[in-house]
């Protein structure tokens, strides 16, 4: 058996683009979950309901995480713009966003490219409308809660656009007035935050290459990039990248869970796992320019899947001979392993196996998962492409995560050795 690199022995070449793989992430197991709100059942109105919900439960507790690994202090604009930059909400280059600081308590933002708003636009006004305004308003006041809670962010202007090709696509404003009424969490938010999944751990592993931002202590760096982090905090941040998509999918899951029945809300947490799955394998084996489809390339996909939940300390070997992957995941806090815990920890610890396979066959169509055992202390599972099998077909939920740029974006990762 010959084990592969794993995250944290990349080398920076090669973690610079999986880092924008595990920021993207975010963006994908939304796409993925909130059609499906509307497959089953429901409509345009309830969908950013669950959106609304989705990210108010999750975004505080992530953002906590991320300030706490990254050092970053302070309850001005500066420290929440720094949080910001962080945010799997606000995906490097995917979401081009600029920022400037009047004094502490004033700054201002606007996205110069926002790939959202255009997956979003084809699908008319009432969408954009949706996303921008009903589910931007809430939102982001929880996001910066977590810095601030007396923190409001207000548009100056926003779309839908007029004219359809306006620049900057929108452009907000950042306020801490002391005399505001602080902004409360939801109790989905505590409700997440309480989760064993939240409390996994993230210990920022020492530098093994030299340069870059070791913390983000200091001065506010407005052109910020992922490359300008040192090998250890990008290690670091990329795992706390895969922990937001996760408390994404953990409190989408307990939000639908007041809008459906345990089946549907099921169905549609398995299928977003699905659709997820696949795709990141497609895009990792691009990013990591893997030609080959063989044992060793997938067990490479398979050591940097986002999609296996956070918290899970794998162990990848390949035998060679055999054309074999064996891959355990083990729980790293109480709890994590359980069915009773939303999102897709609860879906692996009760046996669903389908986002398992479709990383698989995510990166190749002969690939396939057997031998999957699920245990309270650890999953195991085998892999591998079998070339007599026949080619997988994609499942409507592969169809679906894919609609709009999210699935064939691509990010520059030209400065991956830059350094500061």
């Amino acid at each position: 058996m010959a084990s592969v690199p794993a995250l944290d022995e990349l080398p920076r070449a090669e973690l610079v683009p999986a880092a924008f793989e595990h920021m993207l992430l975010g963006m994908i197991v939304t796409r993925s979950m909130l059609p499906q709100v509307v497959v089953n059942g429901g409509d345009m109105d309830l969908m950013n309901q669950v959106a609304i919900e989705e990210w108010m439960g999750a975004s505080p507790n992530y953002t906590r995480r991320m300030r706490r690994l990254m050092g970053i202090e302070g309850d001005d604009v500066n420290a929440i713009i720094k949080a910001l930059q962080l945010d799997c909400g606000f995906v490097h280059q995917y979401m081009d966003v600029a920022y400037k600081v009047t004094d502490e308590l004033h700054a201002e933002f606007w996205l110069n490219h926002c790939g959202a708003l255009l997956d979003a636009e084809p699908h008319g006004e009432e969408r954009v409308f949706g996303m921008c305004h009903t589910i931007e308003d809430p939102t982001f006041d929880a996001t910066a809660l977590a810095t601030n809670p007396r923190a409001r962010i207000r548009p100056i202007h926003r779309p839908p656009r007029t004219p359809s090709d306006r620049h900057p696509h929108c452009h907000w404003t950042l306020v801490i007035d002391p005399a505001n009424e602080p902004v409360g969490a939801i109790p989905l938010t505590d409700e997440v935050g309480a989760l064993p999944l939240a409390g996994v751990p993230n210990e920022m592993p020492p530098d093994r290459e030299p340069g870059g931002m070791r913390d983000y202590r200091g001065p506010l760096r407005p052109e910020f990039r992922l490359a300008d982090l040192s090998w250890g905090a990008l290690v670091g941040a990329a795992r706390e990248f895969q922990a937001q998509a996760h408390l994404l999918v953990a409190a989408t899951d307990l939000a639908l869970r007041s809008h459906f029945d345990a089946a549907v809300t099921r169905r549609i947490i398995s299928d977003a796992w699905v659709g997820s799955s696949w795709l990141t394998s497609e895009r990792l084996a691009q990013a990591l320019r893997l030609e080959t489809r063989d044992a060793f390339a997938l067990a490479r996909v398979l050591s940097l899947q986002g999609a296996l939940p956070a918290g899970l300390e794998r162990t990848i070997e390949v035998d060679h001979a055999a054309g074999r992957v064996r891959v355990e995941l083990v729980p790293s806090v109480p709890g994590l392993l359980s069915p009773e815990h939303p999102g897709w920890l609860g879906l692996l610890a009760g046996g669903d196996t389908r986002g398992l396979e479709a990383m698989a066959t995510g990166f190749d169509p002969r690939a396939r998962v057997h031998d999957v055992e699920v245990r309270d202390d650890r999953v195991t599972f085998q892999a591998g492409i079998d070339t007599t099998a026949p080619v997988a077909s994609e499942p409507d939920a592969v169809a679906l995560t894919r609609i709009g740029m999210v699935g064939t974006w691509q990010f520059d990762t030209s400065d991956r050795l830059a350094m500061s």
